[in-house]
């Protein structure tokens, strides 16, 4: 880590400082338990950090580990997303069991999909770029589930407590950056500084956002962010979508 640019290296102990502050939050207020996947992988993120700054940056041991970590990223990133839809969608399982299994259906798909492509693009230089194509493919296909609970919560008057909005925010505009950042990235097949150092900024933004919303009271207050409707159009698109979710529950059970 020492071998990094300046700006990227302050940027690097302020988010490790911003993660320890936010898993203490996470834990001091009971949400590890109502958010294990999120936790899960802010710890992840701690650990990695911790142990990278002990390696070489320009080294070959650290594109190995580097590689290694971002395995284990992008699966936490796939069981992120299914949290947030268990968690959106808490009060309607029949439709969240859909949701969790059309996800692990995508990621696998895009998966072997990517790793065909791989024949048809131009070939990666390497392994790490090798490695980008295939997260690529993981990742876009997890900001289709993300963009779905977005348009799903701008339309539907559902009430949601306060921590899950902000969860659920927070998380689109780092995993919509990710995206964007690794399609530049593999269109060359290149980590660009300018890249890594948006990439830094944007993660360091939105943990210091959830560092300063995410509390206890914020499970215990209700929202509606979705389409302000009349109230009888509200009552008749709720009770629809409780029919839906109370037929899939009862398939699900034949």
């Amino acid at each position: 880590m020492l071998q990094l640019p300046l700006d990227q290296l302050v940027l690097v102990v302020a988010q490790a400082a911003l993660l320890v502050a936010l898993l203490a939050r996470l834990w001091s207020a009971g949400l590890h338990r109502v958010y294990p996947y999120f936790f899960g992988y802010l710890l992840v993120e701690l650990v990695r950090t911790l142990v990278g700054s002990f390696i070489p940056f320009q080294g070959r041991a650290y594109r190995h580990f580097w590689v290694a970590s971002e395995g284990i990223v992008a699966c936490c990133y796939a069981l992120i997303v299914v949290e947030l839809y268990r968690v959106v969608l808490r009060d309607l399982p029949g439709i969240a069991s859909i949701s969790r299994r059309y996800i692990t259906a995508t990621v696998a798909v895009a998966t072997a999909g990517s790793l065909l492509l791989l024949r048809l693009e131009e070939t990666p230089e390497n392994y790490v770029s090798k490695f980008l194509v295939i997260e690529r493919a993981i990742v876009f296909s997890l900001v289709l589930f993300i963009l779905l609970v977005s348009v799903f919560l701008a339309y539907y008057p559902i009430p949601l407590n306060r921590n899950v909005v902000i969860y659920s925010i927070g998380y689109a505009v780092y995993f919509l950056t990710k995206a964007t950042a690794l399609f530049i990235r593999t269109l060359g097949h290149y980590v660009s500084r300018q890249t890594s150092t948006l990439m830094l900024l944007v993660s360091s933004a939105c943990l210091l956002f959830w560092v300063i919303t995410l509390n206890r009271q914020g499970e215990l207050r209700t929202v509606v962010i979705g389409h302000k409707w009349k109230r009888e159009d509200e009552t008749q698109l709720l009770s629809k979508l409780k029919a839906i979710n109370a037929t899939l529950v009862s398939a699900g059970k034949k």
